[in-house]
């Protein structure tokens, strides 16, 4: 099969950016996986072959970021064999398998030599219990991606035991869609985004704010939920102000992150999903373009103001959904000072719109129940946001995302701290949306509970 030589897309200058900056140094924030708690009798050769049968069907994953004629670009080649590991995990051991997991997961890849997957397997065999984990590099693949994959994984063994056909042809093949993707950067609404990017930046400062702690943190998307009452308030605050749960919580938090930096004006880098077209939702890419949003807020402000302001500026950010991001390091180029620096981070809207489905009982047939396993430990830096903002409905998830962007600043204390302030904030507003933020402010953020 011959190569195929492409240019980047936007969010692969981004990562190929930090990665020439800091080699192999972005590997624990770029490096992403999917892990599946596996009980019953998998049939491991089975399941590698769905691995390779995956890469194959994937030609992201069969991508390679490389150097050459002055810049990067990527290739799409034809090696679809990972590297796979099977580790024995005795039963009482089993406790601390995570930490093998964090290690295989941040290991740097070669970007140079494709497929940029590996997967590892944690097997008790004697009972019949696994921990899989496939690994793929973000320059290749996202969070939709991750979803795609695990279940043509399933799918392709499934098929070899004849339980169900294999799965059918793309429709559009990765290549069309960095094709596609490169097209929308020369349309019309990307011209319009250019006009527009200078007056919208302004004024505006990047907030930065120094991280407490660079070593383990909490991840759990559990850590803080809404009680229903609480989900209510929030929601019912939504419907008031005419925005979405998500829109009211992030701009609770960007009011009191604002306060505890002491900026009342900031940029909220975020990033936009490039899964558009229905199209490209069953394909593996790396579809995300950076943008920022606009954040002003002053002590005078009511509650609603801040909301609805928040939302011109989210909706004012989607314009630049094309923007390049190599072009935002030349209008804005403390951008990237931030983005790589482990110990301090801009602000962190976690954002994840992604179609999370359960891997059900049957993704390896009748015989296996398996189960998405999530990591309670990873590392803290440079991890960045990303995902659809205005899409965020749930206020459980709205809240997870905010604890998880809060942690990145902070240790896991600060943090809880920080999303219980947002909480009663929103909880406040909702008896009172004309109320001041000053008022607020001082209500939910004591001096003695705030060293920052």
């Amino acid at each position: 099969m011959a190569e195929t030589r492409l240019p980047l897309t936007p969010g692969q200058h981004m990562l190929d950016f930090l990665e020439s900056i800091r080699p192999g140094g972005a590997a624990e924030a770029f490096n992403i996986s999917f892990r599946l708690a596996v009980d019953g009798p998998l049939d491991r050769g089975r399941l590698f072959d769905a691995v390779v049968r995956g890469i194959e069907r994937h030609e992201a994953l069969r991508t390679g970021v490389v150097r050459g004629r002055g810049m990067a670009e990527q290739v799409i080649g034809s090696a679809s064999e990972p590297e796979m590991t099977v580790l024995p995990v005795a039963p009482e051991a089993w406790d601390v398998a995570e930490d093998t997991l964090v290690e295989h997961n941040n290991a740097p890849f070669d970007l140079a030599h494709p497929p940029l997957v590996r997967v590892l397997l944690l097997e008790n065999a004697p009972d019949e219990r696994r921990l899989l984990q496939v690994t793929v590099h973000h320059s290749v693949a996202d969070a939709w991606s991750l979803e795609v994959l695990k279940h043509d994984v399933g799918r392709f063994y499934r098929a070899a035991a004849g339980l169900e056909p294999e799965p059918a042809p793309l429709d559009v093949h990765y290549r069309q869609i960095v094709r596609d993707e490169l097209a929308a950067l020369e349309s019309p609404a990307a011209e319009e985004a250019r006009a527009f990017w200078p007056e919208y930046i302004g004024s505006l400062e990047v907030l930065q704010i120094a991280g407490a702690e660079a070593g383990q943190a909490l991840t759990s998307r559990s850590d803080r939920g809404l009680t229903s009452s609480e989900s209510a308030a929030v929601q019912g605050l939504a419907g008031k102000l005419r925005a979405t749960p998500f829109m009211v919580l992030a701009a609770a938090y960007g009011c009191l992150l604002g306060h505890l930096g002491g900026c009342e004006a900031y940029l909220m880098p975020t990033f936009s999903h490039g899964r558009r077209d229905p199209r490209y939702h069953q394909t593996v890419a790396m579809l995300f373009n950076p943008f920022l949003i606009g954040f002003r807020w002053t002590p005078r402000m009511a509650f609603a103001e801040l909301v609805a302001a928040f939302k011109r500026s989210c909706l004012s950010a989607y314009r630049f959904q094309w923007y390049p991001f190599i072009e935002v390091l030349e209008v804005c180029p403390d951008l990237s000072v931030a983005l790589i620096d482990p110990h301090s981070a801009l602000f962190p809207v976690q954002m994840l719109n992604v179609p999370k489905a359960s891997a059900g009982p049957t993704l390896f047939g009748p015989d296996c129940v398996a189960t998405d396993y999530a990591l309670h430990r990873t590392s803290t830096g440079n991890v960045l946001p990303i995902d659809g903002l205005l899409t965020i409905k749930g206020t459980r998830e709205a809240m997870a995302m905010t604890f998880n962007a809060a942690q990145r600043l902070w240790n896991d204390e600060l943090a809880a701290a920080l999303c219980a302030s947002v909480v009663q904030l929103c909880l406040d507003a909702a008896c009172d949306p004309d109320l001041s933020l000053g008022k607020l402010v001082d209500r939910r953020l004591p001096a003695d509970l705030w060293s920052i």
